[in-house]
Formats: structure tokens, C-alpha cells, sequence
């Protein structure tokens, strides 16, 4: 692309030689080739270059003029890629190459006559024939180019109106036109909307040009220097003639410059080329309503974003934003997303609206951050409102998206969190730590039901430091337990419990009530997942009871689901029913959708140990088609995994395989590692029911080192007393027999009495097969311990069983008397269940 003035030399920025026009002479008015030089150092784009390169010859069997429209954002490398499609096919156009560097981004483009008026005269027209009168000499150009069969390439094209007057009309004619403009309202053109460079690309470009073969610490530097480059071909250019040019420097040392953002433009100067002299040329052409919308992209703080929080910014709306956004877009300043209505913007490009911002007022910038701040915190309560139902705070502001349903939150939510976040960050840098703390509580709870766990750990850090320095007690207290509930969420319980305690101990101090509820039933879901519920129970009792005094609906809503999880793990199975019943019910007044979905889930866990598949894969199915919507990918796994259970009790092992299979991959793709070993372990259930056993135990094996490597020793038990026929397939040796005795311990220190009683019967069920009667009765005694309660009923039943046919073998009366009046009281307890088991 041509950054320089002159017409007739124009200066490219992936070469730096001249090309002056010659002089007509009777060999070059027969067949003018006007090109400049090839870019020998060209680098990648090859997809393109051949598909412009197949359009361009398809003009010399067609019967009217192909036109190609290069566009790109400054330094893209627009000019090189022309000049290698042209050179690589001009020898097939008998007419002749014409090119003109159309001086684009200057204050004064090249009028379309002045460049018709050259033309004319490289294809032989003497001077004195050439008309004065601009139409008249366009006309001429015309009517000389309509039947030649011509290769014309018209660089730096300013807009439309530049180019159109310059098309010729005849057949077998191709017109390359390049501009930092995409030219939409260019008739029958294809287009060729280039993209900075991909890693490899950058890498092999940056070797070609310094003339390098780059390894070691300058191989890893380059792809520093690259990404610092925002893979920008001009920029590598300069950055590679720099150290080209510069004795003693390597690439290592640039790496090392270039790290600062804010001296990057001006380490990105070489000779007479230079990156911010490459935008300033395309900024200085837009109109002063474009220019502020673009010097307010410095304060964005992701590289994406949408015209709200641009209109937020600019104080004109998000209308006004709409209109300024599209006219950038078409300049190539920003670039459209992959989201229709949404842009991106180039890091370079930003730091360049940076300097351009900072020579403004300096209190302008920091009134647009705070309109910016206010209008992202109230788009987040509106989400918040429509996700959730439950607003934890409440700002007096009309500021705001326009959200005006469940979807249309969970988009902007999607879309606009990221920048919400790093909002947040900034509000703390402007030392406002009471609106910092406020604006962290209306995001928190945003975070916590889509499953945005990073974005949640940077809210929880920024509130509780924020509310810290605010001395605001109650906020404090509510970003202890925000940190503590996300740490429970990771499976770190060490952690979530030093700042459940705090929260909990602080909340009394408070007058506000709620608090001391919601701490309390954080601290007693603490204690169920560490196996203490004798310790819970007290603390869910205390929080509902309060809970239901000062009708705080979502509190008593979150008592019960726990009361009912309690029942659940103690095998009461109906009275955990009656628990969650309760709690949906409270949910869906609440219009908690993410809430009702949970609840859903877990009722679905307990009808399917009552043996009752069809009725749990309904509610798993509703739960998942939430979550989906919710597009949270940690809820979505967690319903996978148990759909996926309840399928395979239903006997449909394929369905249940390719579930568990799907959650593998969602859970690698948010970097969700338990939740792949969980799933990998599952899937190995599965495949050795499939009769599948060697990939059964890869995945058996992978599931377990997973655990290992996290450090999570209850879900490494659980997993390990799952794969109990894995372990036996072929007869258990002495390691295996005590990595289950370990697991049983294990299990033992979080007091999970239902898996061990479960571990306990499938050795029981193992050790009948082989005919090994003392081992079965001992094992299906220790699952019955208590007259096994805790047990599933199908599973009561099956190990009282197990139990009777040892005990006779052993000819062992009184034990068969014993399990006979078990399986008596069992039958009474669960008649439809034992009516199921066929008994």
C-alpha cells in the first residue's frame, strides 16, 4: 500500500523502491506494463492470491470487466498483494498493465481525469489529442480501453466515485483495486478483505526479511515481537528492518522494547516508514464525528465491543455510536466481528486512538470512563434482573442496554462481560472504591450463573478489596462469601472455607439479616461437601428458620434445596423429594431460572436411585435446555454427565457413551479439568458394560492420574470404587485391592456412607461371581450396616440378596432367616421398587 504522495513513485510499505512512469515510446504504447516491482520478501495469503488471481483470468473469457476490490486496515499489505497477482498473470492480458497510485489518503486525491489523462498517454495518445475538458477526456480512456483486453491496477483508491470513471467496459479486462477503504458501493466486484497474518505466517515473514534463520531465545522472541506487532504486516516489516539495520541487535532485544504498549508506536519506526504515520493517514480523512468515536476506542477495554458502549462513551448514544462504527468499519479502523453489529479493533490501532485521545481535554476521558462504567454496570443489573430474578443491588441510573428478555441478556452477558470486567478494573484504578464495591455486586451474581469462572475471580478480588478499602462492612461480607462460594465451585474447599468463616463471623456484626442467612447456608453447604453434616445441619436450620421470619424468599429457597441434598446423601429419598418440591416451587415465583434448573437436576438424581429413569431423563432434559440457554458450560457439563447416568441405568448405553463423550470435549474446551476426569470415568463405566474393556480401562486409568494431578482425593475415591468391575476384570491383584482399601479411607474422612455402602455391595456382587461366599457375605454385610438406609432401595435390595444367597451357600441359618425378614421389611418399605426388581 502506498503511504507516500507522489502519483507517479509511489512508496510501498512492503518495499521500499520507486517506480517513475517512462515515457511513451512505440514498444510500450503496443502493450504498456506499468507495474512496479514484485515484493520479492512476499510472505503466506496463498488461498487468496490464487482465488484473485483464478477471478482475474476468468475476465478473459467473459464479455464485460472483472473488478477485484483489495481492502484492509493501514500497513495490511494491500499493495503487495495486488503487484503479486498482477505479476503473476500480466503476461496473459495482450492489452497491456497500467497502474496508478490513486493518492488515496492524501488531502487531495488524484482526480480520475489527471489519472485518465496519464493513461492515455502511456497507450500512445499524443498530448495534443488528449481533451481538456474532464468528461471528454474519460470518454476517450474509455473508448481506447473497451475492446484492448487490459490488466489495470488502481492502488490507494480513495472511494467509489475515484474509481468507477476508470473502469473500462470492454471484454477481457481485469481491474485490481486496492484501498483502505472496502468500497461497498463498488458494482459486480470481488472482494478481498485482508487479515493480519496467522502465527506461522508472521514467524516465516520475519525470517525471510531480516534474511534469519531464527532459533532458540531469538526463535521464541520472534513470536513475542509478532504478537507485539499484532501480527500487522508493516509493523514486522519495520520491527524485521530494524534489526536488520541495527548492528548488535537481535530479536531478542526488540522482544525486550516492544513490551511497553504505550512506546510501542514509536519503536515501530524505521527510515521513512513508520505505523502510526501509516493510520495517521487514514485518520486524518474522517469527519469530526468519526474521529471522537474513534479516539474513545482507547478507553474500550477488550479489543471487541458493540455500539452501546461506544454511544456510552461518547455521550451521542447508541445510535449516533451505530452510524460512526459503520463509517470506521468501511475506512478499515475497525473491523466487523464475527457477531453481526459488533467490531474489533486492532491493538495498534488502539494504542494509536490512545495518543490521539490524550492530547484532548484531560477531564474528558475520565467523565467518558465513568458514563462508560455506569452504563455497563446498569446493562449488567437489567441482564442480572432477567437471568437471575434477583437483584442484589439496586442503582438509581436509566443508564443501560435495552434488554427486554431472557435471551437478550444472556447475549449481552455473552458479548459484553469481558469489557465489564476490565470496566471494573479501571473504576478501581480511579480510586473510587464505594462505586468500585457497587459495581463488582452487580456482576458477581452475572458471573455465578453463566459459568464465567475467571471473569468471577477477577469481580470477587476487585470487590473485596474495593469494599475493604471503602470500609463498608456488609459489602465486605458479601465478597468474602462470593469468593469463597467461586472457591467451592473450583473444588478448593480449604480456601472457600477460611472466607466462608470470615464472612459468616462477620455477618453478625451487621444489622443486615440477610446476611447472616446467606452465610450460613454457604458455611453449611461447606460442610456437607467436606462429609461434616452434623455440622450443617444446625447452620441450614438457623438459616431457614430466619430465612422464613423476614420472608427472604431466595434464602429459603436455597435452605431447602440444601435440607433436601442432606436426605438425599441419607438415603431419604421421598423426604429429599418433599425438600426440593418445595424449593422449585420457590424458584420459579422468583423466576430463577439457573435456581429452577439445579433443583431440576437433582430431583432427577433422586428419582433415579427410586428407579425411576423416565421421570428423572425428563426433568435432566428440561435442566440441560437451561443451561444451554444460560450457554454456561459447567452447569451444561454437570447435566451431561448425570443425563448421561440416567441413560444408562434405561439400558441405552450408546446414547449415554456419546453423552459422556461430548461432555470430554466441552469440559477440554473451557479448561474444565474435573470435569473431564469425571466424565472420562463415567465413559469408562459405560465402555466396559459395552463389553469394551481395554478402552474401559485407558479411561478408567485417566481419570484416576487426572485426580491425582489436581490433588482431589474424594473425587479420586469415588472414581476408583466406580471402576470396582474394571478392577476385577481378570481377578483383583493385592495393588489394585489396596488402592481400593485407600479410596474406602478416603471416602471414610467425608463421611460419604451411601458410596461407601454402594463400594461394598459391588464387591459383594464381584466376589459372587467367582463363587467366593465368605468374601461376598462380608462385603454385602458391610453395605447393609444399618440395615443399609442409606442405600438406594434397588440396591438395598440386590445386596440383601447378595447376602442371603452367601449366607446359604455358607449354610448359614440363622443369617438367612435374618435377611429374609430384611428383605420382608424392605418390601413393605418400597413395594413398587421391589414389585420393579422382580422379586
Amino acid at each position: 500500500m502506498a503511504i507516500g504522495g507522489d502519483a507517479h513513485g509511489p512508496l510501498l510499505v512492503n518495499s521500499p523502491q520507486f517506480f517513475v512512469v517512462p515515457s511513451s515510446t512505440p514498444e510500450s504504447a503496443s502493450r504498456p506494463k506499468l507495474l512496479p516491482p514484485e515484493v520479492q520478501d512476499f510472505t503466506g495469503r496463498e488461498d487468496d492470491v490464487d482465488r484473485a488471481a483464478e477471478a482475474a483470468r476468468a475476465a478473459l473469457s467473459t464479455a464485460g470487466t472483472m473488478v477485484a476490490v483489495i481492502s484492509g486496515q493501514p500497513g495490511i499489505g494491500k499493495t503487495s498483494f495486488a503487484l503479486r497477482i498482477a505479476h503473476m498473470i500480466e503476461h496473459e492480458f495482450t492489452g497491456g498493465v497500467l497502474y496508478a497510485d490513486l493518492r488515496g489518503v492524501d488531502p487531495a486525491p488524484a482526480p480520475p481525469d489527471e489519472i485518465a489523462r496519464r493513461f492515455l498517454h502511456v497507450l500512445g495518445v499524443p498530448d495534443s489529442e488528449i481533451p481538456t475538458d474532464p468528461y471528454l477526456r474519460l470518454d476517450l480512456f474509455r473508448n481506447r480501453t473497451a475492446d484492448r483486453g487490459l490488466l489495470l491496477v488502481l492502488d490507494n483508491a480513495a472511494d467509489e466515485g475515484q474509481v468507477r470513471p476508470l473502469l473500462p467496459s470492454g471484454p477481457g479486462t481485469a481491474v485490481l483495486v486496492t484501498s483502505r477503504n472496502k468500497l461497498a458501493g463498488l458494482e459486480s466486484t470481488h472482494r478481498f478483505d485482508l487479515a493480519v497474518f496467522p502465527t506461522h505466517t508472521s514467524f516465516t515473514f520475519l525470517e525471510r526479511v531480516t534474511g534469519r534463520t531464527l532459533a532458540g531465545a531469538d526463535a521464541q522472541a520472534a513470536h513475542t515481537v509478532a504478537e507485539h506487532c499484532g501480527h500487522l504486516p508493516l509493523a514486522l516489516r519495520i520491527a524485521a528492518y530494524r534489526v536488520q539495520a541495527t548492528p548488535g541487535m537481535r530479536m531478542t532485544d526488540l522482544a525486550v522494547e516492544l513490551q511497553s504498549e504505550h512506546e510501542r508506536l514509536d519503536a515501530l519506526v524505521v527510515g521513512d516508514l513508520a505505523v502510526r504515520k501509516a493510520f495517521n493517514l487514514s485518520y486524518r480523512r474522517l469527519g469530526k464525528a468519526c474521529r471522537n468515536t474513534f479516539k474513545q476506542l482507547a478507553h474500550v477495554p477488550t479489543s471487541e465491543f458493540g455500539p452501546g458502549i461506544c454511544g456510552a462513551l461518547t455521550g451521542n448514544g447508541e445510535a449516533q455510536a451505530r452510524k460512526a462504527l459503520r463509517k470506521l468499519a468501511e475506512a478499515n479502523l475497525v473491523e466487523p466481528s464475527p457477531v453481526n453489529g459488533r467490531y474489533r479493533v486492532h491493538d495498534l490501532l488502539k494504542e494509536f486512538a490512545r495518543e490521539k485521545e490524550q492530547k484532548g481535554s484531560p477531564t474528558g476521558p475520565l467523565s467518558d470512563v465513568r458514563r462508560m462504567i455506569l452504563w455497563l454496570q446498569g446493562s449488567a443489573l437489567r441482564a442480572q434482573n432477567h437471568i437471575v430474578g434477583v437483584l442484589e443491588v439496586k442503582v438509581p441510573t436509566t443508564a443501560g442496554a435495552d434488554l427486554d428478555s431472557f435471551e437478550a441478556a444472556v447475549t449481552w452477558v455473552e458479548q459484553e462481560l469481558a469489557n465489564a470486567v476490565g470496566a471494573l478494573v479501571m473504576s478501581e484504578e480511579l480510586c473510587r472504591p464505594k462505586e468500585t464495591a457497587t459495581f463488582a455486586l452487580s456482576l458477581t451474581l452475572v458471573c455465578q450463573t453463566v459459568g464465567r469462572w475467571d471473569e468471577w475471580a477477577t469481580v470477587c478480588a476487585t470487590g473485596l478489596r474495593s469494599s475493604t478499602a471503602a470500609g463498608d462492612p456488609e459489602l465486605r461480607v458479601r465478597f468474602l462469601a462470593d469468593t469463597a462460594n467461586l472457591a467451592r465451585y473450583q473444588r478448593d474447599f480449604a480456601t472457600a472455607l477460611t472466607h466462608a468463616r470470615q464472612a459468616y463471623d462477620a455477618s453478625r456484626t451487621t444489622k443486615a439479616v440477610g446476611l447472616t442467612i446467606g452465610t450460613a447456608s454457604l458455611m453449611a453447604g461447606l460442610m456437607m461437601d467436606l462429609g461434616r453434616r452434623s455440622e450443617a445441619l444446625p447452620l441450614l436450620r438457623e438459616s431457614l428458620e430466619l430465612a422464613e421470619r423476614f420472608k427472604i424468599k431466595h434464602e429459603v429457597g436455597k435452605a431447602l434445596y440444601n435440607l433436601g441434598t442432606i436426605h438425599l446423601d441419607s438415603g431419604e429419598l421421598r423426604t429429599a423429594l418433599t425438600y426440593f418440591e418445595q424449593d422449585l416451587t420457590v424458584c420459579r415465583e422468583m423466576s430463577d431460572e439457573a435456581g429452577a434448573a439445579e433443583t431440576m437436576n437433582t430431583m432427577a438424581l433422586t428419582y433415579a436411585e427410586l428407579d425411576e429413569p423416565h421421570t428423572a431423563e425428563q426433568l435432566q432434559r428440561e435442566a440441560l435446555a437451561v443451561f444451554s440457554r444460560l450457554r454456561n458450560p459447567h452447569k451444561i457439563s454437570m447435566v451431561l454427565n448425570d443425563l448421561a447416568l440416567t441413560l444408562s441405568r434405561q439400558g441405552k448405553l450408546e446414547e449415554a457413551l456419546s453423552l459422556h463423550e461430548e461432555d470430554i470435549e466441552l469440559c477440554r474446551s473451557t479448561g474444565n479439568a474435573s470435569g473431564e476426569g469425571v466424565a472420562h470415568g463415567n465413559a469408562a463405566e459405560i465402555l466396559y458394560l459395552l463389553g469394551r474393556v481395554r478402552e474401559a480401562t485407558e479411561k478408567a486409568v485417566l481419570s484416576r492420574e487426572r485426580f491425582v494431578e489436581l490433588g482431589d482425593r474424594q473425587r479420586f475415591a469415588r472414581t476408583v470404587v466406580c471402576h470396582i468391575p474394571i478392577f476385577f476384570h481378570g481377578g483383583p491383584d493385592a495393588e489394585s485391592l489396596a488402592v481400593l482399601e485407600q479410596a474406602l479411607q478416603i471416602l471414610a474422612e467425608f463421611d460419604e456412607a451411601k458410596t461407601i455402602a454402594l463400594a461394598h455391595y459391588a464387591l459383594a456382587r464381584e466376589y459372587c461371581e467367582k463363587a467366593l461366599w465368605e468374601e461376598t457375605r462380608s462385603h454385602a454385610e458391610r453395605s447393609l450396616g444399618g440395615d443399609g438406609k442409606v442405600l438406594p432401595p434397588l440396591a438395598r435390595i440386590a445386596t440383601c440378596l447378595l447376602a442371603l444367597r452367601a449366607a446359604a451357600q455358607l449354610r448359614d441359618a440363622d443369617a438367612v432367616r435374618q435377611y429374609e425378614r430384611l428383605l420382608r421389611v424392605i418390601r413393605a418399605e418400597n413395594p413398587g421398587v421391589m414389585a420393579a426388581s422382580g422379586e
